[in-house]
């Protein structure tokens, strides 16, 4: 990073931090014992407080949500376009509550032409290892969305697209890392509940999440987290296997402690106008393919497509058939063995349609709002932040930041990445949402190891004056 020292790692393996987000370029698949969903709503603070804060110090003033909608009367759902698994048990309510299934369909700028001025001045400030995303950028501009902006002065930031809904990967973690904190702070879930690991890990499938859930659990055991025989871990645990691993099991644990519902509220809460339905990852990696479906998978989701509100309730059935019967459970990962479906293309339709979207400039305000501690309250501020600030464990971020928030994703052709970051010299908070989808497989590959983007939007959070000149070409 022309002599720079690394903004997040110690000098740590990239491939070992980048498989820290979601990698699911091949299919996880997993399940678990439904937990029992909570239905009071979330509280979160609106607007966001004014006062600036480097430190973990939490402040805010609570507003009330909006009523949460009653959740339909549990039943199983008709007939999908697809063949779904018999399941006779208690139905969790379909994704798409009081979000769309969808994404709007907002144009993509297609197009840029730099002066040559400002893009000289640029190419001279940029880091080599960062080169890379800022020249895809220019290359297939309509393909990734930015914003990036110290806060208070979003006026004089840098976008590109940063209206259009693109798909997240895991970077919708962040919006069940808030449900998990506000629901502490409610006093509505209990942190040091005790929690069997075998729960978690019926939503995982070994081997197809490049290690991630296997690495959370060995970090854990490591450091005597873990307890009892069978062995168990804390409640609180979850959420940093979420986010400090990327574990998609952890998702999909609280996704459905918390209930869809909860997880769609807080997104309405958090003012993610571009939202669309989070749904649990198992269920969306089994509406992919599964073993119960006799026809073509692309088509299958093609029919989704077609249909939104049908996916919704297919997702949601796959999750509670593989997460409530063995024998289906047992069934799919053989069949997932012997297939290796669905195929490449499966992949990066579903994701490109129908995994969860957001935009650039929705993102970037959700971190803003958590580096001002504009949660509901303290508690709830704080415990945010701690998950989202694990970086700081590294000298060389402590060189840098008094506090840095971090979660990235990445699916089949799609990298995300988000930050906050309070520079060490400088008081005001800058935050960066960094969104590539369409990548050429080459290329896709090739970022998994090298991570560009991350780097693009690291150069951007220490040194901040770049902002301007970015601004400049994308002007």
């Amino acid at each position: 990073m022309n002599g720079r020292p690394h903004p997040t790692t110690n000098h740590v393996s990239r491939i070992t931090f980048h498989v820290f987000c979601c990698l699911f370029f091949v299919l996880l698949l997993s399940g678990c014992e439904r937990p029992s969903a909570t239905t009071a709503p979330v509280a979160l603070s609106n607007p966001v407080p004014q006062a600036v804060t480097p430190t973990l110090a939490p402040t805010g003033t609570p507003l009330p949500l909006p009523t949460e909608t009653p959740v339909p009367a549990t039943a199983v759902p008709t007939a999908t376009a697809t063949a779904t698994p018999i399941y006779l048990g208690e139905a969790s309510p379909a994704c798409g509550q009081l979000l769309p299934i969808l994404p709007a369909d907002v144009p993509a700028t297609a197009a840029i032409n730099p002066d040559s001025d400002a893009m000289t001045a640029l190419r001279a400030r940029i880091p080599d290892a960062a080169l890379p995303a800022l020249l895809q950028l220019l290359a297939e501009p309509s393909s990734v969305g930015l914003a990036a902006y110290r806060i208070g002065q979003e006026a004089d930031g840098a976008y590109w697209n940063a209206d259009v809904p693109m798909p997240l990967a895991s970077v919708v973690k962040v919006i069940h890392l808030v449900a998990y904190a506000e629901a502490v702070a409610a006093g509505e879930l209990d942190p040091l509940t005790a929690v069997p690991l075998s729960d978690l890990e019926q939503f995982y499938l070994p081997g197809l999440d490049l290690g991630a859930h296997e690495r959370a659990v060995a970090e854990l055991t490591e450091n005597g987290r873990t307890f009892g025989d069978p062995p168990h871990i804390l409640l609180e645990e979850v959420p940093w296997m979420m986010i400090r691993h990327s574990s998609n099991a952890a998702m999909d644990y609280l996704h459905m402690l918390l209930g869809q519902a909860r997880i769609e509220e807080t997104a309405v809460a958090l003012n993610l106008t571009s939202q669309t339905a989070p749904c649990p990852f198992v269920g969306q990696f089994l509406a992919m393919g599964n073993y119960t479906r006799s026809g073509d998978d692309q088509t299958a989701v093609l029919d989704f497509i077609a249909n939104p509100e049908e996916y919704g309730r297919a997702a949601m059935l796959l999750t509670d058939a593989y997460s409530s019967d063995p024998d289906f459970r047992a069934a799919q990962q053989a069949w997932r063995s012997d297939t290796r479906r669905p195929t490449g293309s499966t992949q990066r339709l579903f994701t490109e349609t129908l995994n969860p979207h957001g935009s650039a400039g929705d993102y970037a305000a959700l971190m803003a709002r958590i580096a001002l501690n504009g949660m509901s309250n303290g508690d709830s501020s704080y415990l945010v932040r701690r998950y989202l600030e694990w970086p700081m464990q590294f000298s060389d971020n402590q060189e840098l930041f008094t506090n840095l928030g971090y979660k990235n994703g990445s699916l089949p052709g799609v990298l995300t990445t988000v930050y906050y970051a309070y520079p060490i010299d400088d008081a005001t908070p800058v935050v960066v949402a960094l969104f590539f989808h369409n990548l050429d497989g080459s290329v896709y590959r090739e970022w998994r190891r090298s991570l560009p983007h991350d780097e693009f939007a690291r150069w951007l959070l220490y040194d901040p004056q770049a902002i301007a000149v970015l601004r400049d070409v994308l002007q």
